[in-house]
């Protein structure tokens, strides 16, 4: 098979399947697009069902809560069942954490769950309430709880806290225990991603006595990172879309593959075709389109030769050896080469620019006529 053809017919399919890879990735914008319109639904759609079903929550535990009285409020037998309950509820796998706790209208703190954990945090205000005072960066007690218990695990209060150097040195390195005196709740707990919205809830509701008096305020706060991917923002979240983790790389691979492949098919397609022409130096030719790609093409077609130093076909572009009809393909040769000395002609012309002799195709031109050495004959009129 002529190489030039194979070439080409190699050329066709590689080039289809790098057109679709790319029409597939151009296709990311809208449907990312569309994909983080959805996203951003199911997010709002799932904070409001979190905050109408917490806020329910703690309205139901201030009416309970009210039954006891003032002074025996931490130590009744509902608190003690609601400790209870909440353990079970933050020890079941991919849930939010819950954290309860109930301050008086002075913001004394009363009680909350988990014990363990607002015991740390107390005690930790109770022995830093100087620097804390100082600082100005918590407003009391109960500011301190709510900011600090969804990571009261990553705390701790045994050494010196650090100073204001320090904390500009080293704020936001991802260390193994956190800043608790400058302590800003991060969105989520993956610092390398970036979250729409916060995953931390805060409720309250407060707890009125018969006489309808205040006796203090319960606050709810929930950590919903368990379900950190719905809060995820733009690229993070499109990273978590079959279309990020199957198909862009896919088609990204495959689009990158065809691509090498019609890149070296290029400049092997110069370099034969000016090898069959004669053109000297075939091999820059060929680097030039290799460099160059469309552009080193275009100017090689402009400046080849117009015929090639052997014949074609110019049907199947195998070689011939002269004749009416290709022994290839049956093609019909008479109008692609003189029929008395086989050189290339076009089909406009009316006579063989090699040998002169007249083409029969030409339909603007005839052979000028063979001058008769023959007398004319004279015919008598009857």
């Amino acid at each position: 098979m002529n190489k030039k053809k194979l070439i080409r017919k190699m050329a066709v399919p590689a080039a289809i399947i790098f057109v679709i890879s790319i029409i597939v990735l151009l296709l990311e914008w809208p449907l990312e697009n569309k994909l983080y319109k959805q996203h951003i639904a199911a997010l709002n759609e799932h904070i409001a069902k979190l905050t109408q079903e917490n806020q329910t929550y703690l309205t139901e535990i201030a009416k309970k809560i009210a039954t006891a009285s003032a002074g025996e409020i931490a130590a009744s037998r509902v608190v003690a069942e609601l400790q209870s309950e909440l353990l079970l509820e933050n020890q079941k796998l991919n849930q939010a954490q819950k954290y309860l706790w109930m301050s008086n209208p002075r913001g004394e703190f009363i009680f909350g769950f988990p014990a363990p954990a607002f015991a740390k945090l107390n005690d930790g205000y109770d022995k830093n309430r100087e620097i804390i005072t100082t600082d100005g960066y918590y407003k009391d007690r109960n500011d301190f709880l709510m900011k600090l218990i969804a990571r009261y695990d990553d705390i701790d209060f045994s050494g010196r806290p650090p100073s204001e150097p320090e904390r500009q040195r080293y704020y936001g390195m991802n260390e193994e225990k956190i800043d608790w005196r400058f302590y800003r709740e991060p969105p989520g707990n993956d610092p390398y991603r970036v979250y729409y919205r916060p995953t931390t809830f805060v409720f309250s509701a407060p707890v009125t006595n018969a006489a309808e008096m205040v006796e203090g305020v319960l606050f709810l706060k929930v950590d919903d990172s368990a379900n950190g991917k719905l809060y995820l923002g733009g690229n993070d979240a499109m990273r978590e879309s079959i279309y990020n983790q199957l198909l862009e790389p896919i088609f990204g691979t495959v689009a990158f593959l065809s691509g090498i492949f019609l890149w070296f098919l290029l400049p092997s397609w110069v370099y034969i075709d000016a090898q069959q022409r004669a053109v000297s130096n075939p091999g820059v030719w060929a680097f030039i389109a290799l460099i160059s790609l469309i552009f080193g093409l275009a100017i090689y077609l402009i400046t080849r030769p117009a015929t090639t130093k052997s014949l074609h076909c110019p049907k199947c572009e195998n070689q011939v050896n002269g004749g009416a009809f290709c022994p290839h393909c049956g093609f019909d040769l008479s109008s692609t080469y003189c029929p008395q000395c086989q050189y290339p002609i076009k089909s406009e012309w009316a006579f063989c620019p090699n040998c002169r002799a007249g083409l029969k195709q030409s339909t603007t031109h005839e052979t000028p006529p063979e001058p008769s050495n023959q007398p004319e004959a004279s015919y008598a009129k009857e």
